[in-house]
């Protein structure tokens, strides 16, 4: 973990409360996959015992992910004058394809440094969303509409995870998210999908990328890009961003992408920004550089 001591927001997390949260891919993403489909590294995966619950039990047959809040997210900002405000945080009951279930809420309270804005006008609107991961030490973190419920969490039993929350009233309106996990074939064909300047290095490895119609595409620094897509299974263009590492032993890929209309784009860019932040698992704090905008749409 790298942790960076620069002035910023300071977001807090308690765990004295307990919202919700929605699910990931579906036929509609385009989650590139090593031999070339749209799956999620997370689905079909499980060889053990289905795991869940808040307390680490293990998950009964029909299980249905939910969420709960969990306690909330303070951020402060201002060197001179402090400024603080919270939103909700709500932990995630996901479906855990091997082992049983972590606890829900974070280990600890999680101390997260970024100089992120959630504009004034939408603090009524967001939570942050949280889903454990296998270990129970670290976590996925997610803004989105509070409102939203969990659609699919999965954890594969490789340590991948596909995460989807929509609108209950307006499905089509959703957020998808993706973590490659160790699985390296995944995340090298997922680079070279979303990555074009590692196309080829994908290609090299043996595992090609899927070609994207991407609208809009932008690198906003080496590991970061950001993109539109054109309307696929939802009514509207999405806006996403992808975060990737390689190196010689080691990938990763995750993306967060959001389908809402033209009125909502200005609090998707928000959702992406803090995804921009922390793009991977998270335990305490973890940050990357700051975030240089995404693209408008139109």
């Amino acid at each position: 973990m790298i942790l960076l001591l620069s002035c910023g927001f300071i977001v807090m997390f308690t765990t004295s409360l307990i919202p919700k949260y929605i699910t990931a891919v579906k036929g509609g993403d385009r989650t590139a996959q090593a031999d070339g489909t749209d799956k999620d590294p997370a689905a079909g995966q499980g060889t053990g015992s289905p795991g869940g619950g808040t307390t680490g039990q293990p998950q009964e047959a029909g299980f249905k992910p939910s969420s709960v809040q969990c306690g909330v997210m303070k951020l402060r900002h201002g060197a001179r004058k402090v400024q603080e405000h919270q939103i909700p945080l709500y932990c995630i009951e996901g479906k855990y394809h091997a082992g049983d279930a972590p606890m829900m809420q974070p280990a600890s309270p999680l101390l997260v440094k970024t100089d992120a804005v959630i504009p004034e006008k939408m603090l009524s609107d967001l939570g942050a969303f949280w889903l454990s991961d296998s270990s129970g030490t670290w976590g996925h973190l997610l803004l989105a509409p509070r409102h939203w419920e969990v659609v699919r969490a999965d954890i594969g039993a490789n340590g991948s995870v596909g995460l989807e929350l929509a609108d209950p009233l307006h499905p089509d309106r959703r957020a998808v998210y993706l973590d490659g996990g160790p699985c390296q074939g995944c995340n090298i064909s997922l680079i070279g999908s979303y990555f074009t300047a590692l196309k080829n290095w994908a290609e090299e490895k043996g595992f090609p990328g899927k070609p994207m119609k991407f609208l809009h595409h932008a690198y906003i620094r080496n590991h970061v890009v950001t993109y539109v897509l054109p309307p696929g299974s939802t009514a509207y263009k999405t806006v996403g961003a992808a975060f990737e590492r390689h190196e010689p032993h080691d990938t990763m890929f995750t993306r967060y992408e959001i389908s809402v209309p033209p009125e909502d784009l200005d609090m998707a860019n928000v959702m992406l920004d803090f995804f921009t932040r922390f793009p991977g698992s998270v335990a305490a704090d973890l940050s990357v550089q700051p975030y240089l905008g995404i693209p408008s749409v139109s």
